[in-house]
């Protein structure tokens, strides 16, 4: 499988269009379009953008692993968790698609905790 066709279902899995999803890595959509339609290749900092965004290995998003990474929380549980922390503290989290993708990664790694936490307690 390609890049673009891997950018393409991840991006779908989310129920983004591709303005949203380009917008969130901080791209044109033009741009982001051409990546799935495998017509222009990121360089490095964009792939390693969209890996984090999509909580997925540089190596999946290239074909190189046919594993998809797992995802700790399902996407709704994130959204929430970002919206309620928006407005408890009256900041926005999701206009600065690195200060995003920093909270995904954290609400991610804290699942991540709190899994491993639940076995060894088992």
């Amino acid at each position: 499988m390609l890049l673009g066709d891997r950018l393409s279902e991840l991006r779908k899995n989310k129920k983004e269009t591709q303005e949203q999803t380009a917008k969130n890595l901080g791209l044109t959509r033009s741009a982001y379009s051409q990546y799935e339609l495998n017509t222009r290749s990121p360089d490095q900092e964009t792939l390693k953008k969209m890996a984090d965004y999509f909580n997925q290995s540089i190596d999946y998003l290239l074909g190189r692993d046919t594993k998809e990474s797992e995802n700790t929380l399902p996407e709704e549980v994130i959204l929430d968790v970002i919206r309620k922390a928006e407005i408890e503290y009256g900041v926005s989290l999701r206009d600065d698609p690195v200060v995003e993708s920093a909270v995904r990664d954290l609400i991610h790694n804290l699942a991540k905790m709190k899994q491993s936490v639940n076995k060894k307690n088992q």
